[in-house]
Protein backbone atom coordinates (compact mmCIF):
# COMPACT_ATOMS: atom_id res chain seq x y z
CA UNK A 1 0.00 0.00 0.00
CA UNK A 2 2.88 2.43 -0.05
CA UNK A 3 2.31 5.33 1.45
CA UNK A 4 -1.61 5.29 1.67
CA UNK A 5 -3.21 6.54 5.03
CA UNK A 6 -5.85 4.90 6.81
CA UNK A 7 -7.65 5.03 9.92
CA UNK A 8 -6.44 2.26 12.24
CA UNK A 9 -8.51 1.42 15.31
CA UNK A 10 -6.05 -0.41 17.90
CA UNK A 11 -7.82 -1.85 20.89
CA UNK A 12 -6.53 -4.34 23.58
CA UNK A 13 -7.54 -6.73 27.07
CA UNK A 14 -4.67 -6.50 29.17
CA UNK A 15 -4.92 -8.26 32.90
CA UNK A 16 -1.58 -6.30 34.38
CA UNK A 17 -2.60 -2.66 35.62
CA UNK A 18 1.18 -2.25 34.78
CA UNK A 19 1.10 -3.22 31.26
CA UNK A 20 -2.08 -1.81 30.37
CA UNK A 21 -1.07 1.82 31.86
CA UNK A 22 2.36 1.26 29.82
CA UNK A 23 0.33 0.18 26.32
CA UNK A 24 -2.48 3.06 27.48
CA UNK A 25 0.23 5.97 27.56
CA UNK A 26 2.66 4.67 24.40
CA UNK A 27 -1.09 5.05 22.31
CA UNK A 28 -1.90 8.18 24.03
CA UNK A 29 1.34 9.78 22.85
CA UNK A 30 -0.07 8.63 19.13
CA UNK A 31 -3.41 8.44 18.88
CA UNK A 32 -6.32 9.52 19.97
CA UNK A 33 -8.51 7.49 22.92
CA UNK A 34 -12.33 7.19 22.04
CA UNK A 35 -12.96 4.51 24.89
CA UNK A 36 -11.11 3.33 27.52
CA UNK A 37 -9.43 0.25 25.52
CA UNK A 38 -9.63 1.92 22.22
CA UNK A 39 -7.93 3.90 20.00
CA UNK A 40 -8.12 5.54 16.28
CA UNK A 41 -5.13 7.04 14.66
CA UNK A 42 -4.84 8.36 11.03
CA UNK A 43 -1.35 6.73 9.79
CA UNK A 44 0.60 5.23 6.80
CA UNK A 45 0.16 1.16 6.91
CA UNK A 46 4.02 1.05 7.74
CA UNK A 47 3.69 3.30 10.61
CA UNK A 48 0.57 1.51 12.32
CA UNK A 49 2.87 -1.95 11.49
CA UNK A 50 5.72 -0.47 13.68
CA UNK A 51 3.35 0.68 16.63
CA UNK A 52 1.42 -2.72 16.66
CA UNK A 53 4.91 -4.35 16.67
CA UNK A 54 5.78 -2.12 19.53
CA UNK A 55 3.14 -2.65 21.51
CA UNK A 56 3.10 -6.60 20.98
CA UNK A 57 6.46 -7.02 22.76
CA UNK A 58 4.74 -5.38 25.50
CA UNK A 59 2.21 -7.54 26.94
CA UNK A 60 2.01 -10.89 28.01
CA UNK A 61 0.86 -14.15 26.38
CA UNK A 62 -2.50 -13.93 28.41
CA UNK A 63 -3.04 -10.28 27.15
CA UNK A 64 -5.03 -9.64 23.69
CA UNK A 65 -3.54 -6.46 21.30
CA UNK A 66 -5.96 -5.80 17.59
CA UNK A 67 -5.66 -3.62 15.10
CA UNK A 68 -7.96 -2.64 12.80
CA UNK A 69 -7.86 -0.97 9.50
CA UNK A 70 -10.19 1.16 7.81
CA UNK A 71 -10.13 2.55 4.40
CA UNK A 72 -12.32 6.07 3.07
CA UNK A 73 -15.08 3.76 1.97
CA UNK A 74 -15.69 1.93 5.63
CA UNK A 75 -15.46 5.52 7.05
CA UNK A 76 -17.85 6.74 5.36
CA UNK A 77 -19.90 3.91 6.56
CA UNK A 78 -18.76 4.15 10.09
CA UNK A 79 -20.94 6.17 13.06
CA UNK A 80 -19.91 7.51 15.90
CA UNK A 81 -21.72 8.88 19.33
CA UNK A 82 -20.52 10.70 21.90
CA UNK A 83 -16.16 11.34 22.69
CA UNK A 84 -14.07 11.84 19.60
CA UNK A 85 -15.15 12.47 16.13
CA UNK A 86 -14.33 10.01 13.34
CA UNK A 87 -11.35 11.29 12.12
CA UNK A 88 -11.73 12.60 8.63
CA UNK A 89 -9.84 11.37 5.56
CA UNK A 90 -9.69 15.11 4.84
CA UNK A 91 -6.43 14.79 2.03
CA UNK A 92 -4.47 17.76 4.40
CA UNK A 93 -1.91 18.40 7.43
CA UNK A 94 -2.18 20.64 9.71
CA UNK A 95 1.66 22.06 10.98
Amino acid sequence: MGRTVLTFVITYDIASPTIRRRVARYLEERMTRVQLSVFEARMTVEAANRLFDALDVLIEDDDRLRMYALNARGLEKSRASGGAPLPEDGGWWLL
